[in-house]
Formats: C-alpha cells, sequence, structure tokens
C-alpha cells in the first residue's frame, strides 16, 4: 500500500480514494480546530493530553481558487491549481486541487481524495480536492 504524504492531516475514509481530514477537538472549550496539534489547543491553551483528534469527512465549500503558473511552494508544482475553503464551520484552509480549474467555481462543494504524487523518487498519497461527485 502507498504510505500517505501526510498521515497527521489526513486518512483514507474505507479503502480510498475518499480522505477524512484529521481535525482537533478541545475537552476545554469543545472547539474545533484544524489541523490537530502536539502543543494543545490553539483556541484556549489546553494541554495536548486534552485534545482529541476527530477524523471528519473531506468536504469543503470552495471559496476561491487559482491557477499557478510558479513554483511558490515545496511540492506544488506548476501550473496547479490552488484555493481557500471552508473545510468546517469558521475553518478557512488553503487547499490544493485536482485537475484544472476549468472544473471549478466559487461556492462550489469539493472532496478531499487521495491522488498518487511523485516526492523525492517515490510515490505517496498526497490531499487533493475535487468536485464533488469526482471521487
Amino acid at each position: 500500500m502507498t504510505a500517505l504524504e501526510k498521515p497527521d492531516l489526513y486518512e483514507l475514509d474505507g479503502d480510498g480514494p475518499a480522505l477524512n481530514l484529521l481535525f482537533g477537538r478541545c475537552a476545554a472549550c469543545d472547539r474545533l480546530h484544524f489541523p490537530r496539534t502536539r502543543y494543545g489547543c490553539p483556541r484556549c491553551g489546553a494541554r495536548p493530553e486534552q485534545v482529541q483528534s476527530e477524523p471528519r469527512p473531506g468536504r469543503a465549500t470552495l471559496l476561491t481558487f487559482i491557477t499557478l503558473h510558479a513554483k511558490l511552494a515545496p511540492g506544488a508544482v506548476p501550473p496547479c491549481v490552488v484555493g481557500e475553503a471552508e473545510i468546517a464551520p469558521g475553518t478557512i484552509e488553503e487547499i490544493m486541487l485536482s485537475g484544472t480549474e476549468e472544473a471549478y467555481r466559487d461556492g462550489m462543494t469539493v472532496v478531499a481524495r487521495a491522488e498518487a504524487v511523485e516526492r523525492g523518487g517515490e510515490t505517496v498519497l498526497a490531499c487533493r480536492f475535487a468536485p464533488e461527485g469526482k471521487v
């Protein structure tokens, strides 16, 4: 089986390719945050042992997106489509999108899926978001 590129951020939902995102839920303030950190709750400062992992389906609302034509970040091989999405109520993250920008529109639902990519001569499963219904 191919390894996940970032197993601290997501997990396969069953046999894949759908992914669950790994949030943290704080027992002290009951707030949800992403990503879960080893330092505890970023909202109230509770200790790490008070934060439990909470897998949630990788569904998001795409807020905006753009095609990058220059290498601006490690692992982002141009051209590539990146976006900002609300992955949970009040939680907005930058995401990588699968395919080309013609498949996307602001406000649409996208879902996280495992996509094979090459990293340092190895194939790993990276998280890429695609339009709902394409997974």
